[in-house]
């Protein structure tokens, strides 16, 4: 990466913003794995032209590439991924009154939602929060602000829908809970504040591939995980003909096949 270069296509940006993402950027260059191996190997192939252009295109909402509310993930090319915090932090931009609340429910929880003229009236209480076997049953997120009360809901089928179609599958099996409450972040300002999210969505959705809703999820954290070729093959061989959505299945090892190639050039 040729930071000087890309400070300069950074130059007319908040410069503590910039090194900011500049500290990220040469994190993710160097970052090892227990074998001593470098853990973004797709960082090599990574230009500076490439990462302002990144930069500009999430700027344009006032959010910044921080590595933390907005991260770089490379899934056959390097894409912007925020959490529920960017969401946030984008409607308080232009809503700075706005509160929020954001759970997940789970087996064993009691909770009661309803809305009466407009506003929103609920009870969430908590049966066993740190029992570790407590299933999740769904998640919901509450806004109020100037512009109205809004409430909306996930439910396990939608949220393994959500999974399914992600391609950042080991975040997911990593940072469930986080995952789940940007899902639920998403859906309500995509619902009640998409004029303001436009952006943002168009970025994030890059994160997603719609055409494997029905693509069994295990299938994928293995494609996902497999670091080569004949891991890629061994899998094919063992479920060619057993699954809902072929087609999806066979595109999934064809991308995961060329990432590793590229990771190997």
């Amino acid at each position: 990466m040729e930071y000087k270069e890309l400070t300069l296509l950074l130059k007319d940006y908040d410069q503590e913003k910039v090194n900011v993402y500049l500290g990220y950027l040469r994190q993710l260059e160097t970052d090892k794995d227990r074998n001593n191996q470098l853990k973004n190997k797709w960082f090599g192939f990574f230009k500076a032209s490439q990462a302002a252009a990144l930069y500009k295109k999430v700027a344009i909402d006032n959010i910044y590439i921080d590595g933390d509310t907005v991260t770089l993930a490379n899934k056959g090319k390097v894409m912007a991924n925020y959490n529920y915090q960017a969401y946030k932090n984008k409607l308080l931009n232009v809503y700075p009154e706005s509160k929020f609340d954001l759970q997940i429910v789970r087996q064993g929880d009691t909770f009661e939602f309803k809305k009466e003229s407009g506003k929103v009236i609920y009870t969430h209480v908590f049966g066993s929060p740190f029992e570790l076997k407590n299933k999740t049953i769904g998640a919901y997120c509450v806004i109020k602000n100037n512009r109205g009360e809004f409430l909306e809901f996930l439910n396990m089928n939608e949220i393994a829908k959500m999974k399914n179609v992600a391609k950042t599958h080991r975040i997911w099996d990593i940072w469930e809970d986080e995952m789940v409450l940007k899902s639920v972040m998403k859906r309500s300002c995509k619902r009640h504040f998409k004029d303001v999210v436009t952006n943002m969505e168009s970025i994030d959705n890059e994160n997603y591939d719609l055409e494997n809703v029905d693509l069994d999820s295990e299938v994928q954290v293995k494609i996902e995980k497999a670091t080569t070729a004949k891991e890629l093959m061994d899998i094919y061989t063992l479920n060619k003909g057993k699954l809902k959505d072929e087609t999806a299945f066979l595109n999934l090892l064809s991308e995961k096949r060329k990432e590793l190639e590229d990771e190997n050039t």
